[in-house]
């Protein structure tokens, strides 16, 4: 347990901050006022933080270190799981930004799911649980 840390934080660096803020905000995700970091957006659902930082323009970006991380073993990939009320709400909305799905809404029992792509490339689950 680390002293101070109060919830779980995501961060993704993208390609265009304001369109990545709207995707997600489309999705249930609230938006924190923050103007004094304005390369960094942070949005929450629940307790869970998503940090979207400009990946152009983030002190911190390193492209030996982002192809160092993207070299990993197949399957070690971040996806983002995101619970929905609606699973055809949400797939609505990757059909109206144009966003690929690469799994179309399934019945796996336990829930009803479907995957897509966010503006970056980042895998996002939806999943609608069973009553």
């Amino acid at each position: 347990m680390v002293a101070g840390a109060r919830q779980l934080k995501v961060g993704l660096r993208v390609d265009d901050l304001e369109r990545s803020i709207a995707l997600y905000r489309q999705i249930g995700f609230r938006q924190i006022p923050n103007q004094d970091q304005p390369m960094l957006r942070y949005l929450t659902f629940g307790h869970t933080w998503l940090i979207l930082s400009s990946r152009h323009s983030h002190g911190y970006h390193n492209a030996e270190r982002e192809r160092a991380a993207r070299s990993g073993p197949l399957g070690s990939g971040f996806v983002l799981v995101v619970p929905t009320a609606d699973i055809a709400a949400a797939r609505e909305i990757w059909r109206r930004e144009g966003l690929p799905v690469t799994l179309e809404p399934e019945d796996v029992g336990f829930a009803e799911i479907f995957y897509g792509l966010d503006p970056d490339g980042y895998e996002v689950m939806f999943e609608q649980f069973r009553d």
